[in-house]
């Protein structure tokens, strides 16, 4: 079996890309959006879950429906540390385990056990691994280094995930792509360093002004770097103008990723009580409709960047500029019509690796062991 660039989009059980995505852990929901006794249901790499916390605060990812009559468990009932079915009262533990059946014998409960994925929580979010075996150490990226908070979002772009990864290898993008909401905008890139790594790959990038940027890649789908913060924020003189994050995309299923950030704002003690006041405002426009619908009105001609920007009603501009960028190449990219040139030199060294994993699972059953970063690299 050969790999070829059109594997790179897959994300089922059954496909060779969906075999290696299934090696890794990927976060699948903000910790603070799924209380103690709740459940939710989940889609991560073209399958459907059940997430749940328990009642002691651990969250469990199983199967999505009970082996009974096929009832959604989602929509059951959150007892100490289990999910109990909607529909007959069938009971599972974290581990899949049914533990009771009301109407049945204990003896016929011990011989029915469901799917459950290992699930950790870091950074503030909850992250799974849905792969055979064990489970790679985690976590496998570094906590943030100082005071301040950590913030988290997460941002459901309609295409397939391997678009925003390959977004984020591609810097040459930000001067155009975000020059609309004007904060994120950056010198041209003059030049790029690549250097492969036991976790993945550091980039180092020369601007036309003279600095350089550092990125850390890490296997499969997270980069940590600096950034500004959100425009509305910022312009608001709102906490530090950067920040630290992490963007990692998790496949939904071959047309849908979910864009999850992880950021570090270095506030005081003395300052977090003003940075909550305009933080909090700043959620409630995020959150007041999904950036993707904005972005479809923007692709369909309804309205334009330079619209929604002037209207302020948006407060993350990038995400728009984003949703625009890269489900406008398609759900599904065609990369059999691009015409790379020299500012894709990202591009080409994120395909040869993902290109040389996946051929070396397909021959030989394994690929490289991407260690944990450790630390952000100079």
């Amino acid at each position: 079996m050969l790999a070829t660039i059109d594997d790179f989009v897959t994300t089922g059980p059954d496909t060779l890309n969906g075999r290696y995505l299934r090696q890794f852990w990927f976060p699948v929901y903000r910790s603070d959006m799924l209380p103690r006794g709740s459940a939710r249901p989940i889609r991560i790499l073209s399958e459907d879950f059940t997430l749940y916390r328990g009642t002691d605060g651990v969250p469990h990812v199983v199967a999505q429906r009970c082996p009974h009559r096929g009832t959604q468990l989602s929509v059951g009932f959150v007892e100490d540390g289990c999910v109990r079915c909607l529909y007959h009262g069938w009971k599972f533990d974290g581990a899949g385990q049914c533990v009771e059946m009301p109407a049945e014998g204990p003896e016929f409960a011990a011989k029915v056990r469901i799917r459950a994925c290992p699930a950790r929580e870091h950074l503030g979010l909850i992250f799974s691994y849905f792969g055979a075996g064990e489970p790679p150490p985690f976590p496998h990226i570094p906590a943030f280094e100082g005071d301040g908070l950590i913030e988290n979002t997460e941002n459901l772009l309609p295409c397939n995930f391997f678009q925003g990864w390959e977004n984020d290898w591609d810097e040459f993008h930000a001067t155009f792509t975000h020059r609309t909401g004007g904060v994120h905008i950056a010198p041209q890139l003059n030049e790029e360093i690549f250097r492969e790594t036991d976790f993945g790959v550091v980039r180092h990038g020369r601007k036309a002004d003279g600095s350089t940027r550092v990125a850390a890649f890490v296997f499969p789908t997270t980069i940590r770097l600096t950034v500004p913060s959100p425009s509305w924020l910022r312009y608001r003189n709102a906490g530090p103008p950067l920040r630290e994050v992490y963007i990692i995309h998790t496949p939904v299923d071959d047309e849908n990723q979910i864009m999850f950030q992880a950021q570090h704002v270095a506030v005081s003690a003395d300052e977090r009580a003003a940075y909550l006041e305009h933080y909090a405002e700043f959620r409630r426009l995020l959150e007041a409709r999904p950036a993707r619908e904005i972005a479809a009105d923007i692709l369909a001609g309804k309205r334009t960047l330079a619209d929604v920007a002037a209207s302020g009603e948006f407060p993350f501009m990038a995400w728009i500029e984003d949703q625009c960028a890269q489900p406008g190449q398609g759900v599904i990219a065609n990369r059999s019509a691009e015409r790379l040139g020299k500012s894709d030199k990202g591009i080409i060294a994120l395909r040869k690796i993902w290109l040389r994993e996946l051929r070396s699972l397909a021959e030989t059953g394994r690929s490289q062991p991407w260690a944990a970063m450790q630390a952000m690299p100079a």
